[in-house]
Protein backbone atom coordinates (compact mmCIF):
# COMPACT_ATOMS: atom_id res chain seq x y z
CA UNK A 1 0.00 0.00 0.00
CA UNK A 2 1.79 3.47 -0.80
CA UNK A 3 2.14 5.58 2.01
CA UNK A 4 -0.02 8.32 0.98
CA UNK A 5 -2.79 5.86 1.38
CA UNK A 6 -2.30 4.95 4.92
CA UNK A 7 -4.36 6.48 7.60
CA UNK A 8 -2.81 7.15 10.91
CA UNK A 9 -3.66 5.22 14.00
CA UNK A 10 -4.16 7.81 15.60
CA UNK A 11 -6.10 11.22 14.42
CA UNK A 12 -5.87 13.74 17.63
CA UNK A 13 -3.95 16.30 17.38
CA UNK A 14 -1.32 17.37 19.89
CA UNK A 15 -2.43 20.46 22.32
CA UNK A 16 -0.53 22.77 23.50
CA UNK A 17 -2.19 23.15 27.00
CA UNK A 18 -1.59 18.63 27.78
CA UNK A 19 1.81 19.01 29.93
CA UNK A 20 3.33 18.85 33.03
CA UNK A 21 6.64 19.68 34.06
CA UNK A 22 8.58 18.47 37.71
CA UNK A 23 11.85 19.42 39.11
CA UNK A 24 12.09 17.78 42.33
CA UNK A 25 14.72 20.72 43.27
CA UNK A 26 11.68 23.03 42.45
CA UNK A 27 8.29 22.03 44.11
CA UNK A 28 6.72 25.31 43.35
CA UNK A 29 8.16 25.81 40.37
CA UNK A 30 5.96 22.54 39.32
CA UNK A 31 2.52 23.16 40.51
CA UNK A 32 2.67 27.10 38.92
CA UNK A 33 4.15 26.23 35.53
CA UNK A 34 2.32 27.75 32.30
CA UNK A 35 4.55 27.17 29.46
CA UNK A 36 7.81 25.05 28.67
CA UNK A 37 8.81 24.59 25.31
CA UNK A 38 11.09 21.16 23.91
CA UNK A 39 14.38 22.69 23.09
CA UNK A 40 15.09 22.51 19.29
CA UNK A 41 19.01 20.70 18.89
CA UNK A 42 21.45 20.52 15.83
CA UNK A 43 24.28 19.51 14.52
CA UNK A 44 27.33 21.12 12.66
CA UNK A 45 27.61 19.87 8.76
CA UNK A 46 31.07 19.91 8.22
CA UNK A 47 32.01 21.22 4.47
CA UNK A 48 34.51 18.70 2.09
CA UNK A 49 35.71 20.54 -0.17
CA UNK A 50 37.12 19.09 -3.85
CA UNK A 51 37.83 20.90 -6.76
CA UNK A 52 33.88 20.66 -8.60
CA UNK A 53 32.33 20.90 -5.26
CA UNK A 54 31.86 21.42 -1.40
CA UNK A 55 30.26 18.55 0.03
CA UNK A 56 28.44 19.08 3.15
CA UNK A 57 29.01 15.86 5.65
CA UNK A 58 27.01 15.67 9.05
CA UNK A 59 29.20 16.88 11.93
CA UNK A 60 29.14 14.88 15.57
CA UNK A 61 28.49 17.75 17.82
CA UNK A 62 25.16 18.12 19.00
CA UNK A 63 23.98 21.97 20.05
CA UNK A 64 20.63 21.87 22.42
CA UNK A 65 19.06 24.74 22.73
CA UNK A 66 17.86 26.33 25.79
CA UNK A 67 14.87 25.23 28.14
CA UNK A 68 12.74 27.87 29.17
CA UNK A 69 9.86 27.51 31.30
CA UNK A 70 7.52 29.99 31.99
CA UNK A 71 5.19 30.19 35.39
CA UNK A 72 3.02 32.23 37.55
CA UNK A 73 4.66 34.04 40.64
CA UNK A 74 3.28 32.66 43.78
CA UNK A 75 2.33 34.93 46.49
CA UNK A 76 5.48 34.17 49.01
CA UNK A 77 7.65 34.15 45.70
CA UNK A 78 8.65 30.73 46.76
CA UNK A 79 8.87 29.37 42.82
CA UNK A 80 10.99 32.44 41.86
CA UNK A 81 13.10 32.38 45.01
CA UNK A 82 13.64 28.82 44.31
CA UNK A 83 15.10 29.82 40.91
CA UNK A 84 16.97 33.03 42.38
CA UNK A 85 18.82 31.57 44.89
CA UNK A 86 20.18 28.26 42.56
CA UNK A 87 21.51 30.81 40.49
CA UNK A 88 22.94 32.71 42.97
CA UNK A 89 24.63 29.50 44.95
CA UNK A 90 25.66 28.65 41.35
CA UNK A 91 27.66 31.90 40.26
CA UNK A 92 28.43 32.69 43.76
CA UNK A 93 29.96 28.66 43.61
CA UNK A 94 32.32 27.74 45.97
CA UNK A 95 33.17 30.73 48.34
CA UNK A 96 29.36 31.13 48.99
CA UNK A 97 27.55 30.11 51.88
CA UNK A 98 24.30 29.83 50.14
CA UNK A 99 26.33 26.88 47.82
CA UNK A 100 27.61 25.00 50.60
CA UNK A 101 23.76 24.90 51.66
CA UNK A 102 22.97 23.80 48.18
CA UNK A 103 25.72 21.08 47.55
CA UNK A 104 24.60 19.79 51.36
CA UNK A 105 20.81 19.64 51.01
CA UNK A 106 21.06 18.03 47.43
CA UNK A 107 21.53 14.10 46.16
CA UNK A 108 25.68 14.33 45.73
CA UNK A 109 25.24 11.53 42.69
CA UNK A 110 24.67 14.63 40.40
CA UNK A 111 27.89 16.46 40.15
CA UNK A 112 27.59 17.59 44.03
CA UNK A 113 23.77 18.54 43.87
CA UNK A 114 24.24 21.56 41.71
CA UNK A 115 22.48 20.38 38.87
CA UNK A 116 18.95 17.99 38.83
CA UNK A 117 16.84 16.12 36.08
CA UNK A 118 13.81 18.62 34.63
CA UNK A 119 11.16 15.93 32.83
CA UNK A 120 7.98 17.41 30.84
CA UNK A 121 5.36 14.97 30.37
CA UNK A 122 3.65 15.44 27.52
CA UNK A 123 -0.47 14.67 28.31
CA UNK A 124 -2.84 12.81 25.55
CA UNK A 125 -6.06 14.33 24.52
CA UNK A 126 -7.36 12.15 27.54
CA UNK A 127 -5.16 13.62 29.83
CA UNK A 128 -2.85 10.57 30.36
CA UNK A 129 0.99 10.64 30.14
CA UNK A 130 1.86 9.77 26.76
CA UNK A 131 5.88 11.28 26.42
CA UNK A 132 8.32 12.52 28.90
CA UNK A 133 11.39 14.91 27.80
CA UNK A 134 13.69 14.28 30.31
CA UNK A 135 16.18 17.11 30.66
CA UNK A 136 19.99 15.89 32.23
CA UNK A 137 22.38 17.33 34.60
CA UNK A 138 19.97 20.38 34.19
CA UNK A 139 20.62 23.96 36.03
CA UNK A 140 19.32 27.62 35.44
CA UNK A 141 21.02 30.57 34.19
CA UNK A 142 18.71 33.12 34.64
CA UNK A 143 15.36 34.28 35.94
CA UNK A 144 13.22 37.38 34.63
CA UNK A 145 12.53 40.55 36.38
CA UNK A 146 9.38 41.31 38.45
CA UNK A 147 8.38 44.78 37.87
CA UNK A 148 5.98 46.51 40.84
CA UNK A 149 4.03 49.35 38.98
CA UNK A 150 1.28 51.22 41.24
CA UNK A 151 -0.19 53.05 38.40
CA UNK A 152 -2.00 49.89 36.80
CA UNK A 153 -5.48 50.26 36.79
CA UNK A 154 -5.85 46.43 36.84
CA UNK A 155 -4.52 43.46 39.18
CA UNK A 156 -1.98 42.23 36.96
CA UNK A 157 -0.14 38.73 38.38
CA UNK A 158 3.69 38.57 37.84
CA UNK A 159 4.87 35.86 35.48
CA UNK A 160 8.19 34.88 35.16
CA UNK A 161 10.08 33.23 32.91
CA UNK A 162 13.28 30.87 34.04
CA UNK A 163 16.30 29.31 31.50
CA UNK A 164 17.40 26.10 32.13
CA UNK A 165 20.86 24.55 30.64
CA UNK A 166 21.39 20.94 30.84
CA UNK A 167 23.84 17.97 29.33
CA UNK A 168 21.18 16.37 27.30
CA UNK A 169 17.38 14.72 26.71
CA UNK A 170 16.14 12.02 25.84
CA UNK A 171 12.60 11.54 24.34
CA UNK A 172 10.84 8.40 25.99
CA UNK A 173 7.39 7.10 24.53
CA UNK A 174 5.28 5.79 27.61
CA UNK A 175 2.99 4.02 25.71
CA UNK A 176 4.94 2.42 22.93
CA UNK A 177 2.82 3.46 20.45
Amino acid sequence: MAAANKIPDNLNYLANISFRLTMEDAPSLTWFCQSANVPGISIDAIDVMNPYATIPYAGSKVAFEELSVGFIVDEHLKNWIEIYDRVIALGLAEGSEKYRLLKAKSDTTQRGGTVSTIVLTILTSAMNPQMEFHFYEAFPISISSLEFNSSNTDVEYFTATAGFRYTNYEVKNLLNN
